[in-house]
């Protein structure tokens, strides 16, 4: 059996906030060598620039640091939202 690492994501997933994703996802790779990174976007809306950009690490099999150009490799699947947002989400509180 192969083990696996799960990273549940709630909420919104941006081009402006995935960075925080991949620092969450790099150190789970750093604490859990060899293990399959499962991102679990079932219970989060996810823009599509976001989602495809999710989608190209895996094809890869890395994950980027979040913070420089620098790339870990690791097994990486994706589980697809629910929602994938065609526009990117407004800021919040500001008015469309």
């Amino acid at each position: 059996m192969e083990e696996s690492a799960k990273v549940e994501v709630r909420g919104l997933v941006t081009n402006a906030n995935i960075r925080a994703l991949y620092v969450v996802c790099r150190r789970v790779v750093s604490k859990l060598p060899g293990h399959e990174l499962v991102v679990d976007l079932a219970h989060a809306r996810v823009t599509a620039a976001a989602f495809d950009e999710l989608q190209e690490l895996a094809r890869q099999s890395i994950v980027s640091s979040g913070i420089d150009s620098s790339v870990t490799p690791c097994r990486l699947r994706i589980v697809e939202p629910p929602v994938i947002l065609r526009a990117e989400a407004p800021a919040r509180g500001s008015r469309s």
